[in-house]
């Protein structure tokens, strides 16, 4: 009876694994976020199989993506899609005609954005810049990470803005990621904090 049981929980296992796996395999277009949760992809491809490319169309400052699929290209509006997510399992999601690349879905839903800055005369060039950004869940108004819009997203909850406080001495310090929880700290310490 024993080695039956544990049979079964080595398969459930790897039933599990397989599933995990099944999903990273897959690239494609969410319309809404509720396509997002129910896993229902536009364009979509099983990547060990096919492939197809996505285009932001950010450097041409366009208002929408290009997603060439089975051959031909498709123009999707920024502003009418929710996002997409690629065969490496990076998420990126849109509000107006900006994109996010979504970095952690836990309470807050973390979003990184890279810019290029010109350098200081003295040394020229061009630097990259990342800055963070936040909604609550995946369906909220993307904001940047900051202290100020981090309190604003709990208005009333005056004793979580002072636990805030006292965690996070400065904006950068919000976009810090926790590599023993595998999340950002943000979020590891709303969790801590109970808050839902």
């Amino acid at each position: 009876m024993k080695a039956i049981v544990k049979n079964l929980a080595v398969i459930a296992g790897l039933a599990l694994i397989s599933t995990g796996s099944l999903f990273a395999q897959k690239s494609g277009v969410y319309k809404s976020y509720a396509d997002f949760k129910a896993g229902k992809m536009e364009y979509g491809i099983d990547c060990a199989k096919e492939s197809h490319k996505i285009k932001l169309n950010d450097f041409l400052g366009k208002d929408f993506i290009t997603v060439i699929h089975e051959g031909k290209p498709y123009d999707l509006k920024k502003a009418e899609t929710w996002g997409f997510q690629l065969c490496d399992e990076k998420i990126v999601r849109f509000q107006g005609k900006d994109n996010y690349e979504a970095g952690d879905k836990g309470i807050l839903w973390v979003y990184s954005k890279q810019t290029n800055v010109a350098g200081n005369a003295k040394t020229g060039g061009v630097k990259t810049v990342t800055t963070f950004y936040f909604s609550k869940g995946g369906d909220g108004e993307i904001k940047e990470l900051t202290l100020l819009n981090l309190k604003a997203a709990f208005p009333d909850n005056h004793k979580l803005h002072d636990a805030i406080d006292g965690q996070f001495k400065s904006d950068a310090s919000l976009g810090e990621f926790d590599k023993f929880h595998k999340k950002y700290k943000i979020n590891h310490f709303l969790e801590s904090q109970g808050v839902k």
